[in-house]
């Protein structure tokens, strides 16, 4: 199996192109923000049961590490799957021939 690097496809509109993506990191920025709200109420709350003081150094070291561990890592994976299958393709499948498009756009 070999796979050729291919350039981004050029025909379409930006987000006919983009659209996939641009939506995964939409919902990637949406993860964040309620990591960032959920984690700080769970905290604080940690915190507070414990009788510690509310540091919020330390609270961006836990939040960086609870993040990482989180759904957050399955979705960065997958748009790191999908870039990547935009631009590979498996040589001699019908998906890399460009005959079958050519014949697609003249129907």
């Amino acid at each position: 199996m070999a796979l050729n690097i291919r350039g981004a496809a050029r025909k379409g509109t930006f987000w006919q192109r983009h659209s996939l993506s641009i939506v995964l990191a939409a919902i990637l920025l949406a993860q964040t923000a309620l990591a960032l709200w959920a984690g700080h109420s769970v905290w604080v709350d940690d915190q507070t049961v414990h009788n510690q003081p509310l540091d919020y150094q330390e609270f961006w070291i836990w939040f960086i590490w609870e993040y990482n561990i989180s759904l957050v890592a399955d979705t960065f994976g997958v748009i790191l799957i999908v870039l990547l299958s935009k631009r590979l393709e498996e040589e001699g499948s019908a998906e890399s021939t460009h005959q079958q498009s050519s014949a697609d756009a003249k129907n």
